[in-house]
């Protein structure tokens, strides 16, 4: 695979993760303009990580069996036409359905980017190709805010939040025609049977848990909550045992135990996971923490995060030279920029509320943004250089599905305690508590983050 056919599978990989976060500082103007409130506008954010979520190791694994240039194109193409009825949709709730498809498309589209990395490169010029898959992960989920901000200023054409959802439209177009060109076929040397009934039991388990954590708090923890959460165990613990017998049967599971099983994967699944988890939750919180309870205009919400931005697309670039003077330790090193930039946030926010400027918070986006960039590449790394060429799509799958779980869990989880601050009136302690739960993680990743993905022989 050539530059150019990097290109069009990293941009293809950045609309969704643009897409991710690029609502988050729009939802304001959603809320105004449909007439609706932060505790129905959640779901137009967790609405779309959950599908995301749910069938991105079936996306993974239709890639692996029918070929990944050929996923990659349906799910740009999915996406681009789901990308046209979000900007379209006529009330919150068609917008929400229309998020869900958007989701969905997005999750066909993702794995195929990574696997496509991962088995058409040679080790010099994958790892390069990481470093930058990580750069552009880091830098869309900031950059989306700041996108989202100036476009929702600039009001086009009087259509508000609208173009943040049909910019995608001409950018899916580019990329579709380019992977046709550009981008190499390749798929699992063996023709792999579909593991339907693992699809199932991971989208029960998935749907149980995340509807109730985004609606407990709405309707007072109602007896279905508890008993979909209790569900969620069970389907997460059939699904396990399911799996287990279809591999020891010789058959293909959707989630391979014998992957999940590999020491530098589960371990780099749980730094990812508790990574991602508290970085949703506080992406929801910051544009509205900044703009209804700080007055900040939406573009100088997501100049704000414009130094996050700069500093995860710097750290993930600098990140293989780190990685190759620190190995795994990288990782910390990550959390010490992460904890220092988050420490530095809530002394701006206990100092200077409700006037904070963006340009107060420069220093502190750009050191949080900073330990983003140096954390998520080793941790990719580890992962993907563990998963044998075959499994591929599904191990990628995996990685992809526990990051966007732990999205829809951190936004919905901090996201209610987020919201139940601002309905007491006090939004700044809600900003300060989210904050807050990012820093502990920080700390706990530069305490032990790199020892927890070193193998015992080494790094």
């Amino acid at each position: 695979m050539g530059t150019l056919g990097l290109t069009i599978v990293l941009v293809a990989a950045a609309l969704t993760m643009i897409d991710a976060s690029i609502v988050n500082v729009a939802l304001p103007s959603i809320q105004s303009t449909l007439h609706t409130d932060a505790s129905v506008s959640q779901f137009v954010v967790s609405g779309y990580v959950i599908a995301y979520a749910i069938l991105l190791v079936l996306g993974g694994k239709l890639g692996d069996r029918y070929g990944r240039r050929r996923l990659l194109q349906i799910g740009v193409l999915a996406f681009t036409l789901t990308s046209l009825a979000c900007g379209l949709a006529p009330n919150i709730d068609s917008l929400i359905v229309a998020r869900v498809l958007q989701g969905g498309s997005a999750a066909f589209l993702l794995p195929q980017a990574l696997s496509t990395i991962q088995t058409s490169l040679a080790d010099a010029a994958k790892t390069r190709a990481i470093g930058l898959y990580g750069a552009i992960g880091g830098l869309s989920a900031a950059a989306g805010q700041l996108l989202g901000g100036v476009l929702v200023w600039a009001n086009i054409a009087g259509l508000e939040w609208r173009p943040i959802f049909l910019v995608n439209v001409p950018l899916g177009i580019l990329a579709l025609i380019g992977a046709k060109a550009q981008v190499p076929d390749t798929k699992a040397a063996a023709n792999q049977p579909m593991d339907l009934g693992g699809t199932v039991l991971l989208g029960v388990g998935v749907l149980a848990l995340l509807i109730p954590l985004s609606v407990g708090r709405q309707v007072h923890w109602a007896v279905w909550c508890w008993a979909l959460i209790a569900l969620a165990v069970v389907a997460g613990v059939v699904l396990w045992r399911y799996e287990r017998k279809l591999e020891q049967q010789g058959r293909t599971p959707l989630i391979p135990p014998s992957l999940v099983r590999l020491r530098p994967v589960n371990r780099g699944l749980l730094v990812l996971g508790s990574g991602f988890l508290v970085f949703s939750g506080f992406s929801f919180a910051v544009p509205l923490a900044l703009q209804d309870g700080n007055g900040m205009s939406a573009v100088e919400s997501g100049l704000s995060v414009a130094p996050l931005a700069v500093g995860a697309f710097l750290g993930s670039l600098r990140a293989p030279k780190v990685m190759g003077k620190f190995g795994m330790r990288t990782v910390n090193v990550g959390g010490g920029f992460l904890v220092a930039g988050l420490a530095l946030l809530i002394v701006a926010a206990k100092a200077w509320w409700p006037h904070l400027h963006f340009y107060e918070l420069i220093v502190a986006m750009f050191l949080i943004g900073v330990g983003n960039g140096l954390f998520i590449p080793p941790v990719f790394r580890t992962i993907l250089t563990a998963l044998p060429p075959d499994q591929a799509g599904a191990g990628s799958g995996i990685m992809s599905t526990t990051q966007q779980t732990s999205v829809a869990v951190g936004t919905a989880v901090l996201g209610q305690v987020f919201i139940s601050f601002a309905a007491g009136g006090d939004m700044n302690l809600g900003f300060v508590t989210v904050t807050a739960a990012y820093l502990v993680v920080g700390a706990l990743l530069l305490l032990f983050g790199g020892a927890a993905l070193t193998q015992k022989t080494g790094d």
